[in-house]
């Protein structure tokens, strides 16, 4: 019976593996796995990554300026020749009068051994540094927080962009079928003829009239077709694949109210000063620039530093070292260090500093500028693609029922071919406004909620 079980699970192994390995090779992906798909390797955000963890290394980074610098150092010298130094002669300002003649009044002597071996650690502790310290702190943090809203924008930019090119890819699929069915309509349309014609009921002027509106829906339906691997290639792009990656776009358009629709225009300008990732950054960048003012006008200020060494020195002739040779050494001190000049590099770099910051409040106000624009020009996207869309919903119905009577009516001789094809013509023009429409829609919502910030993942 096992073995029965296992012949029935190997068959059926064998018979699914073709459907696995087709599901493998092409990527089916949805609106919301693409934005996931995005995030995670798309390189440029992968940078952007890279640089958050780069700017909170910097905090500490900042922080190793204020604390307690330990240090351990072994040295070994070798004399090649001890150098002299020439001294007075004490002996003979000692003996006086009984010196021997001839003493000389200097004499050279040579101070150290051949060998000296020196190991120990060292500890240096900055006590005050002009307020530089905690001001480099201040700005490395502030640095970090402006990185992690640079981080911020650039993940919004790339929700906007995966969105919008995946709504190509939506419309011209759907683009696509449309020209499918115009052309199957035209075709339908000169097999109708075509039937009028052989009976006498059509004229060859209708004939030949359906046979060019057929020609001339196929090389549209190339085009889209055309445009719709652009649109994929855009796609994977974005998305980090490799270019020849087989995917498939799931979904469809479809009309979704928007949250914000309900606020005014000055209203969302509002919320896009207080929410924007990069008005939160430029507020950090301001921070950065009021501390570079404090860090260089702590260049005109006294600098403390405490130090203290504890260190085992040896000397001998011999390289025979053993612990009894070494002496213990052990100080302490602190130093003042007061700047005095320095070649006018302090007062250019504060000069500098302030100028920084100054022309970082017109930067300020440049980018409000730009914001309050994006804010209304993505509005009035967004009131203008939900009035067409509205419209053109309506004006499909109308077409395809139009269409409905033009052939009925042809079909009874009530009409003539012309009207059938202007039908068709407006029943193509109205699905193709159709699509735009929700389309255009649907990137203005994206672009509306990139404006205010608040873009944070699929809507």
């Amino acid at each position: 019976m096992l073995y029965r079980l296992l012949i029935v699970s190997i068959i059926f192994l064998f018979c699914s593996f073709p459907d696995i390995t087709l599901a493998q090779d092409k990527m089916v992906l949805s609106l919301e796995n693409s934005v996931d798909y995005a995030l995670e390797n798309n390189p440029e955000f992968k940078i952007a990554e890279k640089e958050v963890q780069k700017s909170r290394a910097g905090v500490w980074e900042a922080y190793s300026n204020i604390l307690p610098q330990l240090d351990g150092a072994v040295n070994y010298q070798h004399n090649w020749k001890i150098q002299e130094s020439t001294i007075p002669n004490f002996i003979k300002t000692m003996l006086g009068p009984a010196a021997l003649p001839g003493m000389p009044d200097y004499v050279q002597i040579a101070f150290g051994l051949e060998n000296t071996m020196i190991y120990g650690a060292k500890v240096n502790q900055p006590l005050f540094l002009g307020g530089a310290g905690f001001a480099g702190i201040q700005a490395a943090s502030a640095a970090r927080d402006a990185t992690e809203q640079v981080y911020e924008a650039k993940k919004q930019t790339l929700i906007y962009q995966t969105a919008v090119a995946f709504f190509s890819c939506l419309l011209t699929k759907e683009l696509i079928a449309v020209q499918e069915e115009a052309l199957a309509e035209a075709e339908a349309n000169l097999e109708l003829v075509m039937k009028k014609y052989e009976v006498g009921m059509a004229s060859g002027f209708d004939k030949m009239r359906a046979q060019v509106d057929v020609a001339n829906s196929q090389p549209v339906l190339i085009a889209a077709k055309n445009n719709y691997r652009l649109a994929m290639t855009q796609l994977r792009t974005i998305l980090g694949l490799a270019k020849d990656a087989e995917i498939e776009v799931a979904g469809e358009f479809a009309y979704i109210e928007e949250d914000l629709k309900d606020f005014t225009l000055p209203a969302l300008q509002e919320m896009a000063l207080q929410n924007r990732p990069e008005m939160l950054a430029l507020q950090q960048q301001k921070i950065i620039s009021q501390k570079q003012v404090v860090i260089a006008r702590s260049e005109f200020l006294p600098k403390i530093f405490f130090t203290t060494d504890y260190s085992f020195m040896a000397m001998k002739n011999s390289l025979n070292f053993n612990q009894d040779d070494f002496s213990e050494g052990f100080y302490s001190a602190l130093s003042l260090q007061i700047p005095l000049f320095h070649g006018f590099r302090s007062m250019k770099g504060y000069e500098k500093a302030k100028l920084d910051n100054k022309i970082f409040i017109d930067t300020e106000k440049q980018a409000m500028d730009r914001i309050n624009a994006e804010v209304e020009v993505a509005y009035n996207n967004f009131l203008e693609g939900k009035e067409k869309f509205l419209s053109a919903r309506e004006t499909v119905e109308m077409a395809k029922e139009s269409l409905r009577l033009a052939n009925l009516m042809y079909e009874e001789g009530a009409n003539t071919q012309l009207d059938v094809l202007i039908s068709q013509l407006a029943l193509n023009r109205a699905r193709l406004t159709y699509a735009s429409s929700l389309y255009d829609y649907q990137v203005a919502r994206y672009q509306l909620r990139k404006a205010v910030g608040k873009l944070h993942g699929v809507v």
